[in-house]
Protein backbone atom coordinates (compact mmCIF):
# COMPACT_ATOMS: atom_id res chain seq x y z
CA UNK A 1 0.00 0.00 0.00
CA UNK A 2 1.29 3.26 -0.98
CA UNK A 3 1.19 5.65 2.26
CA UNK A 4 1.58 8.82 0.28
CA UNK A 5 -2.21 8.72 -0.97
CA UNK A 6 -4.34 10.89 -0.01
CA UNK A 7 -6.98 9.65 1.97
CA UNK A 8 -10.31 10.29 0.91
CA UNK A 9 -14.08 9.10 2.78
CA UNK A 10 -17.17 8.49 0.57
CA UNK A 11 -20.05 9.16 2.50
CA UNK A 12 -23.10 7.44 0.24
CA UNK A 13 -25.58 4.99 -0.16
CA UNK A 14 -23.43 2.98 -2.46
CA UNK A 15 -26.20 1.03 -4.24
CA UNK A 16 -27.31 4.08 -5.32
CA UNK A 17 -23.77 5.88 -6.06
CA UNK A 18 -23.53 8.16 -9.12
CA UNK A 19 -19.97 9.50 -8.94
CA UNK A 20 -17.82 5.97 -8.42
CA UNK A 21 -16.33 6.80 -11.97
CA UNK A 22 -15.68 10.29 -11.78
CA UNK A 23 -14.08 10.14 -8.44
CA UNK A 24 -10.08 10.84 -8.83
CA UNK A 25 -8.08 7.69 -8.59
CA UNK A 26 -4.79 8.81 -9.01
CA UNK A 27 -3.12 9.72 -6.00
CA UNK A 28 -5.91 9.24 -3.65
CA UNK A 29 -6.56 6.19 -1.15
CA UNK A 30 -10.43 6.05 -0.95
CA UNK A 31 -12.47 4.03 1.38
CA UNK A 32 -16.41 4.13 0.73
CA UNK A 33 -18.92 5.08 4.42
CA UNK A 34 -22.17 3.12 3.61
CA UNK A 35 -24.25 5.22 5.08
CA UNK A 36 -26.89 2.40 6.06
CA UNK A 37 -24.00 0.97 8.54
CA UNK A 38 -25.04 3.67 11.31
CA UNK A 39 -21.51 3.49 12.18
CA UNK A 40 -19.66 5.99 10.18
CA UNK A 41 -18.55 7.68 12.68
CA UNK A 42 -16.01 4.78 14.29
CA UNK A 43 -14.77 4.73 10.38
CA UNK A 44 -13.10 7.59 10.33
CA UNK A 45 -9.17 7.18 11.04
CA UNK A 46 -7.97 10.32 13.07
CA UNK A 47 -5.20 11.88 10.26
CA UNK A 48 -5.71 13.82 7.37
CA UNK A 49 -8.37 13.53 4.87
CA UNK A 50 -10.91 14.83 2.92
CA UNK A 51 -14.23 13.75 2.56
CA UNK A 52 -17.25 13.54 0.01
CA UNK A 53 -20.56 13.68 0.90
CA UNK A 54 -22.93 12.48 -2.06
CA UNK A 55 -26.26 13.49 -1.42
CA UNK A 56 -28.43 12.48 -3.93
CA UNK A 57 -27.54 8.82 -3.08
CA UNK A 58 -29.17 9.46 0.81
CA UNK A 59 -32.11 8.71 1.92
CA UNK A 60 -33.75 12.29 3.23
CA UNK A 61 -34.39 12.96 5.94
CA UNK A 62 -33.53 8.91 7.14
CA UNK A 63 -30.03 9.33 6.70
CA UNK A 64 -29.39 13.08 7.96
CA UNK A 65 -28.85 11.92 11.54
CA UNK A 66 -26.21 9.86 10.53
CA UNK A 67 -24.66 12.19 8.28
CA UNK A 68 -24.90 15.05 11.15
CA UNK A 69 -22.96 13.08 13.43
CA UNK A 70 -20.48 11.86 10.94
CA UNK A 71 -19.72 15.85 10.12
CA UNK A 72 -20.08 16.93 13.61
CA UNK A 73 -17.28 14.16 15.27
CA UNK A 74 -14.56 14.81 12.60
CA UNK A 75 -13.80 18.15 12.46
CA UNK A 76 -10.18 17.42 11.00
CA UNK A 77 -11.67 16.56 7.82
CA UNK A 78 -12.76 18.38 5.20
CA UNK A 79 -15.90 18.06 4.02
CA UNK A 80 -17.71 18.57 0.46
CA UNK A 81 -20.98 17.81 -0.35
CA UNK A 82 -22.71 16.92 -3.73
CA UNK A 83 -26.02 18.11 -4.22
CA UNK A 84 -28.53 19.19 -6.60
CA UNK A 85 -30.76 22.44 -6.42
CA UNK A 86 -33.61 20.31 -4.69
CA UNK A 87 -31.21 19.76 -1.88
CA UNK A 88 -30.33 23.01 -1.17
CA UNK A 89 -33.90 23.91 -0.65
CA UNK A 90 -34.07 21.34 1.99
CA UNK A 91 -33.16 23.66 5.72
CA UNK A 92 -31.29 20.49 7.40
CA UNK A 93 -29.27 19.82 4.40
CA UNK A 94 -28.58 23.31 4.01
CA UNK A 95 -27.59 23.85 7.76
CA UNK A 96 -25.39 20.46 7.32
CA UNK A 97 -23.45 22.12 3.99
CA UNK A 98 -23.16 25.94 5.40
CA UNK A 99 -21.53 24.66 9.00
CA UNK A 100 -19.82 21.31 8.33
CA UNK A 101 -18.36 21.45 4.79
CA UNK A 102 -16.16 23.82 3.23
CA UNK A 103 -17.30 23.84 -0.25
CA UNK A 104 -20.26 22.18 -1.92
CA UNK A 105 -20.63 20.58 -5.68
CA UNK A 106 -23.65 21.21 -7.92
CA UNK A 107 -24.58 18.15 -9.66
CA UNK A 108 -24.06 17.69 -12.97
CA UNK A 109 -20.42 17.94 -12.46
CA UNK A 110 -17.42 17.23 -14.57
CA UNK A 111 -14.48 14.55 -13.16
CA UNK A 112 -12.23 17.75 -13.29
CA UNK A 113 -14.44 19.85 -11.06
CA UNK A 114 -14.67 16.71 -8.74
CA UNK A 115 -10.52 16.55 -8.11
CA UNK A 116 -10.25 20.01 -8.31
CA UNK A 117 -12.63 20.72 -5.44
CA UNK A 118 -11.21 17.48 -3.47
CA UNK A 119 -7.67 18.74 -3.98
CA UNK A 120 -8.34 22.21 -2.38
CA UNK A 121 -10.46 20.56 0.21
CA UNK A 122 -7.33 17.96 1.04
CA UNK A 123 -5.12 21.10 1.21
CA UNK A 124 -6.88 22.60 3.25
CA UNK A 125 -6.27 20.03 6.06
CA UNK A 126 -2.32 20.99 5.72
CA UNK A 127 -2.59 23.38 8.20
CA UNK A 128 -1.69 21.51 11.59
CA UNK A 129 0.81 19.29 9.58
CA UNK A 130 2.59 22.63 8.95
CA UNK A 131 2.70 24.24 11.67
CA UNK A 132 3.44 20.88 13.96
CA UNK A 133 6.23 20.53 11.89
CA UNK A 134 7.28 24.49 12.45
CA UNK A 135 7.10 23.96 16.14
CA UNK A 136 8.94 20.81 16.04
CA UNK A 137 11.93 22.76 14.27
CA UNK A 138 11.57 25.99 16.10
CA UNK A 139 11.19 27.74 13.26
CA UNK A 140 7.93 29.59 12.21
CA UNK A 141 5.68 28.07 10.07
CA UNK A 142 5.03 29.31 6.32
CA UNK A 143 1.85 27.96 5.50
CA UNK A 144 1.48 26.94 2.00
CA UNK A 145 1.50 23.38 -0.01
CA UNK A 146 1.91 24.65 -3.52
CA UNK A 147 5.03 23.54 -5.19
CA UNK A 148 6.51 27.53 -4.79
CA UNK A 149 5.77 27.65 -1.31
CA UNK A 150 7.75 24.12 -0.54
CA UNK A 151 10.87 25.42 -2.34
CA UNK A 152 10.56 28.17 -0.14
CA UNK A 153 10.57 26.22 3.14
CA UNK A 154 13.58 24.51 1.06
CA UNK A 155 15.42 27.35 0.36
CA UNK A 156 14.98 29.12 3.92
CA UNK A 157 16.83 25.32 5.58
CA UNK A 158 19.47 25.84 3.22
CA UNK A 159 19.91 29.19 4.53
CA UNK A 160 19.65 28.53 8.08
CA UNK A 161 22.87 26.46 7.61
CA UNK A 162 25.59 29.28 6.72
CA UNK A 163 26.14 32.69 7.49
CA UNK A 164 26.20 34.54 4.31
CA UNK A 165 24.32 37.31 3.87
CA UNK A 166 21.20 36.89 1.66
CA UNK A 167 18.32 38.79 0.21
CA UNK A 168 14.77 37.84 0.17
CA UNK A 169 12.63 39.64 -2.73
CA UNK A 170 9.50 40.06 -2.79
CA UNK A 171 5.85 42.24 -3.28
CA UNK A 172 4.66 43.75 0.04
CA UNK A 173 3.12 42.30 2.53
CA UNK A 174 3.99 38.26 0.67
CA UNK A 175 5.93 37.06 3.85
CA UNK A 176 9.58 38.23 3.52
CA UNK A 177 10.13 39.02 7.35
CA UNK A 178 8.33 36.22 8.14
CA UNK A 179 11.07 34.50 6.01
CA UNK A 180 13.79 36.30 7.67
CA UNK A 181 12.37 35.32 11.02
CA UNK A 182 12.52 31.46 10.26
CA UNK A 183 16.12 31.65 8.55
CA UNK A 184 17.62 33.25 12.20
CA UNK A 185 15.33 30.84 14.14
CA UNK A 186 16.21 27.61 12.40
CA UNK A 187 20.27 28.85 12.45
CA UNK A 188 23.10 28.81 14.77
CA UNK A 189 22.00 32.21 15.90
CA UNK A 190 18.84 31.08 17.51
CA UNK A 191 19.40 32.08 20.81
CA UNK A 192 20.54 35.67 19.75
CA UNK A 193 19.11 38.68 18.89
CA UNK A 194 17.10 39.18 15.53
CA UNK A 195 17.26 43.31 15.37
CA UNK A 196 15.25 44.42 12.09
CA UNK A 197 15.21 47.89 10.51
CA UNK A 198 12.55 49.06 7.65
CA UNK A 199 14.44 51.71 5.56
CA UNK A 200 11.41 53.01 4.08
CA UNK A 201 10.53 54.04 7.30
CA UNK A 202 13.52 56.50 7.94
CA UNK A 203 14.39 59.96 6.29
CA UNK A 204 17.67 58.57 4.30
CA UNK A 205 19.59 60.69 6.55
CA UNK A 206 19.00 59.07 9.14
CA UNK A 207 18.96 55.42 8.09
CA UNK A 208 22.70 54.97 8.11
CA UNK A 209 22.68 56.23 11.70
CA UNK A 210 19.59 54.06 13.09
CA UNK A 211 22.42 51.21 11.10
CA UNK A 212 25.86 51.85 11.80
CA UNK A 213 25.18 54.56 15.00
CA UNK A 214 27.06 58.37 15.02
CA UNK A 215 30.83 57.83 14.59
CA UNK A 216 30.39 54.82 16.72
CA UNK A 217 28.58 56.92 19.70
CA UNK A 218 25.05 57.73 19.92
CA UNK A 219 22.62 57.84 17.53
CA UNK A 220 21.00 61.71 17.83
CA UNK A 221 17.31 60.13 17.88
CA UNK A 222 18.06 59.06 21.36
CA UNK A 223 18.42 55.26 20.34
CA UNK A 224 22.04 54.74 22.61
CA UNK A 225 23.13 51.49 20.31
CA UNK A 226 23.19 51.47 16.89
CA UNK A 227 21.31 48.51 15.05
CA UNK A 228 24.49 46.75 14.40
CA UNK A 229 25.61 46.94 18.19
CA UNK A 230 22.27 45.69 19.19
CA UNK A 231 22.25 42.83 17.15
CA UNK A 232 25.56 41.58 17.56
CA UNK A 233 25.49 37.79 17.87
CA UNK A 234 22.73 37.09 16.13
CA UNK A 235 21.12 38.40 12.89
CA UNK A 236 20.28 41.94 11.46
CA UNK A 237 17.21 42.21 9.62
CA UNK A 238 17.61 45.07 6.77
CA UNK A 239 13.87 45.58 5.28
CA UNK A 240 13.78 47.44 1.89
CA UNK A 241 17.82 47.45 1.37
CA UNK A 242 17.08 49.34 -2.41
CA UNK A 243 15.99 52.47 -0.18
CA UNK A 244 19.05 52.45 1.70
CA UNK A 245 21.24 55.27 0.33
CA UNK A 246 24.39 54.08 -1.63
CA UNK A 247 26.83 55.86 0.75
CA UNK A 248 24.94 53.32 3.19
CA UNK A 249 25.23 50.65 1.03
CA UNK A 250 28.82 50.79 0.62
CA UNK A 251 29.79 51.28 3.91
CA UNK A 252 27.71 47.79 4.32
CA UNK A 253 29.44 46.21 1.94
CA UNK A 254 32.77 47.12 3.34
CA UNK A 255 30.97 45.61 7.08
CA UNK A 256 29.94 42.43 5.18
CA UNK A 257 33.59 42.36 3.02
CA UNK A 258 35.53 42.61 6.40
CA UNK A 259 33.78 40.35 8.61
CA UNK A 260 34.54 42.66 11.66
CA UNK A 261 31.25 42.43 13.54
CA UNK A 262 29.59 38.89 14.54
CA UNK A 263 26.20 39.64 12.60
CA UNK A 264 24.17 37.96 10.22
CA UNK A 265 23.11 40.29 7.65
CA UNK A 266 19.44 39.36 5.65
CA UNK A 267 18.10 42.02 3.65
CA UNK A 268 15.01 42.09 1.35
CA UNK A 269 13.59 43.97 -1.44
CA UNK A 270 10.44 44.43 -3.86
CA UNK A 271 12.61 45.01 -6.57
CA UNK A 272 14.66 42.50 -8.57
CA UNK A 273 18.27 42.32 -7.36
CA UNK A 274 19.59 42.72 -11.19
CA UNK A 275 16.97 45.48 -12.49
CA UNK A 276 18.32 47.54 -9.13
CA UNK A 277 21.92 47.47 -10.08
CA UNK A 278 21.19 48.31 -13.57
CA UNK A 279 19.23 50.89 -12.40
CA UNK A 280 22.22 52.12 -9.86
CA UNK A 281 19.18 51.35 -7.03
CA UNK A 282 21.57 48.96 -5.74
CA UNK A 283 25.53 49.70 -5.46
CA UNK A 284 27.41 47.19 -7.59
CA UNK A 285 29.78 45.69 -4.45
CA UNK A 286 26.79 44.97 -2.59
CA UNK A 287 24.71 43.78 -5.16
CA UNK A 288 27.92 40.94 -5.95
CA UNK A 289 27.69 40.17 -1.87
CA UNK A 290 23.91 39.77 -1.81
CA UNK A 291 22.91 37.92 -5.21
CA UNK A 292 24.45 34.87 -4.78
CA UNK A 293 22.26 33.78 -2.41
CA UNK A 294 18.31 35.34 -2.58
CA UNK A 295 15.16 33.88 -1.60
CA UNK A 296 12.21 34.59 -3.70
CA UNK A 297 8.93 35.04 -1.94
CA UNK A 298 6.27 34.42 -4.76
CA UNK A 299 2.57 36.39 -4.15
CA UNK A 300 -0.36 35.44 -3.29
CA UNK A 301 -2.51 36.04 -5.85
CA UNK A 302 0.34 33.02 -7.52
CA UNK A 303 -0.21 30.89 -4.77
CA UNK A 304 -3.37 28.64 -5.73
CA UNK A 305 -4.93 26.69 -3.44
CA UNK A 306 -2.67 27.99 -0.56
CA UNK A 307 -5.25 30.97 -0.50
CA UNK A 308 -7.34 28.93 1.20
CA UNK A 309 -5.30 27.19 3.04
CA UNK A 310 -3.84 30.02 4.58
CA UNK A 311 -7.19 31.85 5.26
CA UNK A 312 -7.87 28.64 7.66
CA UNK A 313 -4.81 29.02 9.06
CA UNK A 314 -5.33 32.93 10.19
CA UNK A 315 -9.12 32.29 11.15
CA UNK A 316 -7.79 29.03 13.58
CA UNK A 317 -5.31 31.46 14.71
CA UNK A 318 -7.17 34.89 15.17
CA UNK A 319 -10.32 33.30 16.38
CA UNK A 320 -9.81 33.82 20.09
CA UNK A 321 -9.92 38.03 19.21
CA UNK A 322 -13.79 37.83 17.94
CA UNK A 323 -16.61 38.23 20.51
CA UNK A 324 -19.14 36.00 18.30
CA UNK A 325 -18.54 31.91 17.91
CA UNK A 326 -17.58 32.53 14.14
CA UNK A 327 -16.78 28.65 12.90
CA UNK A 328 -15.55 29.16 9.57
CA UNK A 329 -16.28 31.08 6.05
CA UNK A 330 -19.43 30.83 3.86
CA UNK A 331 -19.21 29.60 0.37
CA UNK A 332 -19.20 33.20 -1.12
CA UNK A 333 -16.31 33.90 1.02
CA UNK A 334 -14.31 31.37 -0.03
CA UNK A 335 -15.37 32.78 -3.74
CA UNK A 336 -14.39 35.63 -2.74
CA UNK A 337 -10.62 34.09 -1.81
CA UNK A 338 -10.78 32.69 -5.15
CA UNK A 339 -11.12 35.85 -7.25
CA UNK A 340 -9.67 38.33 -5.55
CA UNK A 341 -6.01 39.69 -6.97
CA UNK A 342 -4.25 40.01 -3.68
CA UNK A 343 -2.53 43.72 -4.41
CA UNK A 344 -1.31 43.63 -0.56
CA UNK A 345 -0.53 39.54 -0.21
CA UNK A 346 -0.58 38.04 3.10
CA UNK A 347 -1.08 41.56 5.05
CA UNK A 348 -4.10 42.30 3.29
CA UNK A 349 -5.58 38.76 4.45
CA UNK A 350 -4.42 39.09 7.74
CA UNK A 351 -6.40 42.51 7.94
CA UNK A 352 -9.54 41.29 6.53
CA UNK A 353 -9.90 38.08 8.53
CA UNK A 354 -9.28 40.18 11.78
CA UNK A 355 -11.95 43.03 10.31
CA UNK A 356 -14.23 40.05 9.28
CA UNK A 357 -13.89 38.56 12.94
CA UNK A 358 -15.48 41.72 14.62
CA UNK A 359 -18.08 42.90 11.67
CA UNK A 360 -19.73 39.16 11.40
CA UNK A 361 -22.87 38.47 13.12
CA UNK A 362 -23.15 34.88 12.68
CA UNK A 363 -21.20 31.89 12.69
CA UNK A 364 -20.07 32.23 9.07
CA UNK A 365 -17.86 34.61 7.86
CA UNK A 366 -19.07 36.22 4.61
CA UNK A 367 -17.29 37.80 1.35
CA UNK A 368 -18.86 41.22 2.67
CA UNK A 369 -17.63 40.99 6.09
CA UNK A 370 -14.49 40.48 4.77
CA UNK A 371 -14.98 44.26 2.69
CA UNK A 372 -15.90 41.89 -0.92
CA UNK A 373 -19.11 43.96 -0.95
CA UNK A 374 -19.63 43.66 -5.08
CA UNK A 375 -18.35 39.74 -4.88
CA UNK A 376 -21.15 38.56 -2.79
CA UNK A 377 -23.98 39.87 -5.85
CA UNK A 378 -22.07 39.25 -8.89
CA UNK A 379 -21.82 35.93 -10.40
CA UNK A 380 -18.21 34.61 -10.44
CA UNK A 381 -18.02 33.38 -14.08
CA UNK A 382 -17.00 35.44 -17.14
CA UNK A 383 -16.22 34.61 -20.75
CA UNK A 384 -12.34 33.97 -20.96
CA UNK A 385 -12.44 36.26 -24.00
CA UNK A 386 -14.67 38.26 -26.28
CA UNK A 387 -15.82 35.80 -28.29
CA UNK A 388 -17.29 34.06 -25.89
CA UNK A 389 -20.69 34.09 -25.44
CA UNK A 390 -21.81 32.29 -21.84
CA UNK A 391 -24.51 29.59 -22.98
CA UNK A 392 -27.74 28.73 -21.06
CA UNK A 393 -27.31 25.97 -17.69
CA UNK A 394 -30.00 23.81 -19.65
CA UNK A 395 -27.42 23.75 -22.55
CA UNK A 396 -24.24 23.38 -20.40
CA UNK A 397 -25.20 20.40 -18.19
CA UNK A 398 -27.08 18.32 -21.12
CA UNK A 399 -23.88 18.72 -23.07
CA UNK A 400 -21.86 17.77 -20.54
CA UNK A 401 -24.17 14.72 -19.84
CA UNK A 402 -23.96 13.83 -23.91
CA UNK A 403 -20.03 14.11 -23.32
CA UNK A 404 -19.64 11.92 -20.29
CA UNK A 405 -18.33 14.77 -18.00
CA UNK A 406 -15.36 15.32 -21.19
CA UNK A 407 -15.08 19.10 -21.25
CA UNK A 408 -12.96 19.14 -24.50
CA UNK A 409 -15.55 17.44 -26.46
CA UNK A 410 -18.46 19.62 -24.31
CA UNK A 411 -16.84 22.94 -24.91
CA UNK A 412 -16.91 22.36 -28.64
CA UNK A 413 -20.72 21.36 -28.35
CA UNK A 414 -21.52 24.40 -26.75
CA UNK A 415 -18.65 26.62 -28.98
CA UNK A 416 -16.97 28.11 -26.14
CA UNK A 417 -13.71 27.61 -24.50
CA UNK A 418 -12.53 24.87 -22.56
CA UNK A 419 -11.38 27.29 -19.68
CA UNK A 420 -14.91 28.74 -19.71
CA UNK A 421 -16.68 26.05 -19.15
CA UNK A 422 -14.50 24.68 -16.26
CA UNK A 423 -15.13 27.90 -14.45
CA UNK A 424 -19.15 27.70 -15.42
CA UNK A 425 -18.98 24.24 -13.62
CA UNK A 426 -16.44 25.36 -10.53
CA UNK A 427 -18.46 28.40 -9.87
CA UNK A 428 -22.01 28.94 -8.15
CA UNK A 429 -23.36 30.94 -11.02
CA UNK A 430 -26.16 29.17 -11.22
CA UNK A 431 -27.86 30.85 -8.50
CA UNK A 432 -28.82 33.55 -10.49
CA UNK A 433 -31.15 31.32 -12.26
CA UNK A 434 -32.33 29.05 -9.11
CA UNK A 435 -36.14 28.95 -8.32
CA UNK A 436 -37.15 32.33 -5.62
CA UNK A 437 -37.29 29.62 -2.53
CA UNK A 438 -34.16 28.52 -2.86
CA UNK A 439 -31.37 28.68 0.05
CA UNK A 440 -28.94 31.82 -0.33
CA UNK A 441 -25.84 29.49 0.31
CA UNK A 442 -23.86 32.82 2.05
CA UNK A 443 -26.05 33.35 4.49
CA UNK A 444 -25.55 32.81 8.07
Amino acid sequence: MNLNLKRLYHVCNPERACLDGNLPSLQWRIRCIDIRDRQGAALLANDRAAGLIEFPSLNIPDDLNEVDELTRSSAAISWVAVVTNAHLNDPEIGRIVRTRCVSYIRLPAAAETIAQELDRAYEMTAVDAIEHKGANTGVLAMIGACASMSEVRAAIRTASEHERPLTIVGESGSGKTLAASSIHLGSARREGPFVSIDCAAYAPERVEAEIFGVEETEVETGNQRSRLSMAEGGSLYIDGICELPLAAQERLADLIGDGARNVRIICSTHIDLQRAADETRLHARLFALLSPATIAIPPLRERGPDIRLLAAHLLKSFRSDSRHGVQGFSVCAWEAFDTHTWPGNVREMINRIRHALVASNGPLITAEDLGFEHVASTPLMRASDETDEIPEWDAVELAVARNQGRLDAAATELHISKVLLARMLASNARRAVATPGAMRMDSA
